[in-house]
């Protein structure tokens, strides 16, 4: 993941969706660092914005996107144009909302959202930059899942099933695309902070021992990790073309738990979801 490149010489550029923010921007700065050509895309004028000077007070430049991903259609054009532009050497699907929410208080408005945002809009990119990478011959397209894709985690089921789509989306496109020289990782954090953790989108997330993030956030968990330390988390998992990229070690040690421990893990998830129900 070096070098500039565009229209077949080099790798390609980076499109990232999501980009206006938290783990979006930082990995454009790490991106645009290493001479990776970069763009963005979000629904957030200002966060674009935003992300394109702190790229460019590093001495780097990056190109912004404006775009609503749940508007069928729209993400397929920005990839086609990205590809015929620059060259598409790599997709970031960034794009996404959290929610914990009780499964039966949720509106039809709120289901739909979540799963337009991150499930609906995962596929269409997916699918417009698979055809992009399958005709060039390479290609390395990165979804972002969470930790909550590898683990039921009580409290957000509609969350979980976005995500755990996301992950079988990529590991079984991962094993299709390989012939074609196409390379598909899912990343699956635990807890970053960003601002996904102030937006009440489909219900404020509980929390029980918290943190300030650098912005002063309060509802930051205190083990959370900055977007920056993700970003680096990210491309270092992406350099070694890993297939499922999990952190920091407490997300990891929860995907250990559930899988060999399953009654330690049905005593957490039992824990966690009477704290997020307001009890003790």
């Amino acid at each position: 993941m070096t070098g500039p490149s565009g229209n077949g010489n080099g790798p390609g550029a980076a499109l990232i969706t999501g980009g206006g923010a938290g783990i979006g921007r930082a990995l454009a700065l790490v991106l645009a660092r290493r001479g990776v050509p970069v763009v963005v895309a979000d629904f957030d004028q200002a966060g674009l914005e935003a992300t394109i000077a702190a790229v460019e007070a590093e001495g780097a430049s990056a190109s912004g996107r404006w775009v609503d991903v749940t508007e069928r259609g729209r993400l397929t054009s920005l990839v086609e144009d990205v590809a015929a532009s620059h060259g598409l050497g790599y997709l970031f699907n960034n794009a996404g909302i959290g929610g914990t929410l009780p499964f039966d208080r949720a509106t039809p408005e709120q289901r739909d959202r979540i799963l337009e945002l991150n499930l609906r809009s995962v596929i269409e990119g997916t699918t417009a930059a698979y055809r992009v990478m399958t005709a060039q011959g390479h290609g390395h397209i990165v979804n972002t899942a969470s930790v909550a894709g590898l683990v039921p985690v009580p409290g957000q089921t509609l969350y979980n099933t976005t995500k755990f789509a996301v992950v079988g989306l990529s590991r079984t496109l991962r094993i299709e695309a390989a012939p074609h020289g196409v390379r598909v990782s899912v990343v699956c954090p635990g807890n970053v902070a960003t601002d996904i953790f102030a937006k009440a989108i489909l219900h404020t997330p509980a929390t029980t021992r918290t943190s300030r993030s650098a912005a002063g956030d309060a509802n930051v968990p205190a083990d959370a990790i900055s977007a920056a330390e993700a970003a680096d988390e990210i491309v270092g998992g992406v350099d070694r073309n890993e297939e499922v990229i999990v952190f920091p070690r407490s997300a990891r040690h929860l995907t250990e738990l559930c899988a060999t421990e399953p009654e330690q893990w049905n005593r957490w998830a039992t824990r966690t979801l009477r704290l997020r129900q307001g009890g003790g």
